[in-house]
């Protein structure tokens, strides 16, 4: 598949320099010493590709459901659907979110993975590490074709805190999606270890796929190689597929 990103010297490609090192390029503004001195160079190791020309990724075409959630939705498996309905059924809600509002909740959920499995110690990083990121506003590095958003499942809880900041809502699940001309792809993406069972992954994840298909010059979503987790892809109906990038 040959996707056209429109790279020009104004921009930074977030998704490509973030499935290339994702410890590196995963914030615009904790990384900007790397955008800076160190991208340019990253970008002739992806001219023609993405990432690697024999890796399959993990795509949903849009053109395969004409750009209507509707159709993706109806082909969703009956448990996927189920799963998304108990979510619904305890109160959680999907939104855009500023991310520097919601750092202990980030952490909290970071530290519910560990829980189970040992995570990479970048996600046990204090509140304070991740302060100052970019989100909810257009960076000097953006334009109306590429950009990143944050998305987010909450549940109201009145008075509920984030350090200084009421929010009166508890962020339980998170995803970073950037967005390159024709192509989205799944940054940052987790959920609290203590709430799978109520199927906040599942609407997590066909929510932004949902928020991405309103964008008409999307042409496909990328969550990472195929080879990686293909069971849990499949059932959101992610395809293994070879990308071509056209900067």
């Amino acid at each position: 598949m040959r996707i056209r990103v429109y790279n020009s010297d104004d921009i930074k490609l977030q998704g490509l320099a973030y499935y290339n090192d994702c410890y590196k390029y995963w914030d615009l503004n904790h990384c900007k010493e790397a955008f800076e001195q160190e991208y340019p160079n990253l970008i002739p190791k992806i001219n023609g590709s993405f990432h690697n020309p024999n890796l399959k990724m993990a795509v949903i075409k849009f053109d395969e459901y004409e750009h209507d959630f509707k159709n993706y939705y109806q082909n969703l498996p009956n448990k996927v659907k189920r799963d998304i309905k108990i979510s619904e059924k305890h109160k959680f809600y999907f939104k855009k979110f500023n991310f520097n509002n919601y750092l202990q909740d980030f952490c909290e959920i970071n530290r519910s993975q560990n829980e189970r499995r040992n995570v990479n110690p970048w996600y046990l990083n204090s509140p304070e590490f991740f302060k100052n990121s970019h989100s909810g506003y257009r960076h000097e590095w953006e334009d109306d074709l590429h950009y990143s958003q944050w998305y987010g499942l909450f549940k109201f809880l009145k008075h509920y805190r984030q350090g200084d900041v009421i929010t009166n809502e508890k962020l339980f699940a998170y995803c970073k999606l950037a967005v390159e001309g024709e192509l989205a792809t799944i940054h940052l993406i987790w959920a609290h270890n203590n709430f799978l069972n109520k199927g906040i992954m599942f609407r997590l994840l066909t929510s932004v796929i949902e928020e991405a298909m309103k964008n008409k010059n999307i042409k496909c979503l990328v969550y990472h190689a195929y080879q990686q987790y293909p069971t849990w892809k499949s059932r959101m109906l992610f395809k293994p597929e070879p990308i071509e990038i056209i900067l």
